[in-house]
């Protein structure tokens, strides 16, 4: 690829809990700073009640369509707060009707734009949210929330996000998305997409939140992880002068790190327990019904760090039409005094981009990375944002595949001095390979329970632990022939004959439990292709332990 760069307790049926929390917590009592449950519950109370407001100025645009498989908009909403005392969160609801083709379809978020309608201020928080997204018939609609607030939330404030729209007809175009929003109910185990967390064992004021989704039909599949929303606040609800900001999302894998801890609603989840005692030997897996990633972060002022909290909700899009181009790309912060210009900034700042020789019939960006600073130390806040003004793909006048598109970003305060930095990072999600750059087939077979992937899950007795069911999983793009999967008790080792398994697919096993296993509990190992048998794209993911509590 070719980079240019041109210089000109409460179950919500809709989750808006990720963006807004610190603007809720101005409105309780601060006794303390923690993030406990009735305070969760108060969330879940006032975002379910936050009224929607008017737009108060939108544009749409088309940027292509391939009629009867694929069509992209661009746009913005926004609206404002001008209250005269206690401001609100700014909700709208937006709807969209789509061509009758369009039986799937998602809204991506690609950038925020916030500011002050009177003086700059400090900043306590500030985030951007799209939610409760939902295509009825033809008409896909979703919510968008947005705030900034110094210490007391008496500010009136404007607020813009910039989306993305892809409808298409799945028969056309093999993409699926995952964007629920999930609840804040603590005794729901229902899956979510966001994470609330604290930077909490970090000693710089760079942070990092891994997080994952669990979605059986990712498998076999390549995913994108899109930033659907994000919420920073200080510690406290307490308001700073405003030096640097960043957000990164790193790219997914479907990998589960042994005994690492995931950021999932208001806690942590350990996908994959160390076993006890500790074995000299950690083991990690891979899993393609799961796509993990590590979220990179800056809020600070001119200390070299502040505790924040910060949260995040994304969408998953997963299909063998997927490819994704993800740059290298990563967020500092910036300690000191950093030297800069002596002159005044100049607003809004675009510049435009280019992407050549993307092997793709259709490509998208999505803003995956960002930060914004001031030149030389931390100031007040009159306005900040970045988002993607536009961007072309399939414009009859560029070269076959090049994508274009401009970014703007702003920083200042009201004298607009000093100037300011940012830089940015889209990933681009390419959709339906070119002829000439067909997909590589490749088989990979996996130990597959749909309980998921710790040891516990794999533990699936029947007729009274007599018999053990293994299912095998091809979640390659091609079809895998004959092989052999052992299942090992201790020192009792049995195997089964497997037979061919399509693209997709699984068959199920039974093994004879030994009759001394259960000692209290059983252990086992499972191994699939046991005799190599199968050339795999992966050997590394052949085998899962599992247990059963005796």
């Amino acid at each position: 690829m070719i980079i240019k760069n041109f210089s000109r307790g409460r179950s919500l049926p809709i989750l808006l809990v990720v963006v807004i929390f610190f603007a809720v917590l101005i409105l309780l009592p601060l006794t303390s700073c923690d993030f406990g449950g009735p305070c969760r519950e108060r969330i879940c109370e006032l975002l379910e009640e936050a009224k929607l407001k008017e737009l108060t100025d939108s544009q749409r645009n088309v940027v292509f369509e391939e009629q009867g498989t694929i069509i992209v908009y661009h746009g913005f909403g926004c609206a404002a707060s001008n209250k005269p005392d206690t401001q609100d969160v700014v909700k709208v609801e937006q709807s969209l009707d789509l061509p009758a083709y369009a039986t799937n379809a998602t809204v991506l978020l690609n950038g925020w734009h916030l500011n002050y309608l009177h003086d700059d201020h400090n900043i306590a928080g500030l985030g951007t949210l799209i939610s409760n997204i939902r295509l009825e018939r033809n008409t896909l609609k979703w919510q968008a929330s947005g705030v900034i607030s110094d210490d007391n939330f008496d500010d009136p404030y404007n607020w813009c996000y910039y989306y993305t729209v892809v409808g298409w007809d799945p028969n056309k175009l093999n993409l699926i998305v995952d964007h629920k929003d999930g609840n804040c109910n603590p005794n729901d185990n229902s899956d979510s997409n966001f994470y609330f967390a604290q930077n909490k064992g970090t000693s710089t004021a760079l942070s990092s939140f891994a997080s994952f989704l669990k979605n059986p039909d990712f498998a076999g599949k390549t995913v994108a992880i899109a930033p659907r929303g994000f919420g920073f606040s200080f510690e406290c609800l307490i308001d700073h002068n405003f030096f640097q900001i960043g957000y990164n999302l790193e790219h997914n894998e479907g990998f589960v790190e042994n005994g690492k801890s995931y950021k999932k609603k208001f806690g942590d989840v350990v996908l994959l327990p160390s076993p006890t005692p500790s074995p000299a030997t950690h083991i990690s897996q891979q899993d393609s019904g799961l796509a993990t990633w590590e979220t990179y972060t800056i809020f600070k002022d001119d200390d070299t760090r502040r505790f924040h909290f910060f949260g995040e909700m994304v969408s998953g899009l997963a299909g063998t039409d997927l490819r994704v181009l993800q740059p290298p790309f990563s967020i500092l912060p910036i300690e000191g005094e950093s030297p800069g210009s002596e002159f005044g900034g100049t607003g809004v700042r675009t510049e435009e981009f280019a992407i050549d020789n993307i092997p793709a019939a259709f490509a998208i960006p999505v803003l995956t990375g960002w930060e914004l600073h001031y030149l030389t130390n931390d100031q007040n806040v009159k306005e900040i944002g970045i988002w993607i003004d536009e961007f072309h793909y399939r414009d009859p006048a560029d070269p076959p595949g090049r994508m274009r598109y401009k970014v703007s970003s702003v920083m200042f305060d009201d004298d607009k001095f000093p100037d300011n930095g940012y830089h940015h990072k889209v990933t681009v999600l390419e959709l339906k390979p070119l002829a000439g750059t067909p997909k590589e087939k490749a088989i990979d077979l996996v130990p597959f329970s749909p309980s998921g992937n710790t040891p516990d899950a794999f533990c699936r007795m029947e007729q009274g632990n007599k018999l053990l069911r293994v299912t095998v999983k091809n979640q390659g793009t091609d079809n895998a022939g004959a092989s052999k999967t052992k299942v090992s008790f201790g020192e009792s080792t049995l195997t089964l004959d497997t037979p061919p398994i399509p693209s997709g697919g699984s068959v199920d096993l039974l093994f004879q439990v030994p009759s001394n296993c259960f000692q209290p509990d059983c252990s086992f190992r499972i191994t699939v292709d046991s005799n190599n048998q199968v050339n795999e794209a992966n050997e590394g993911n052949n085998t899962a332990s599992g247990g059963c509590v005796g």
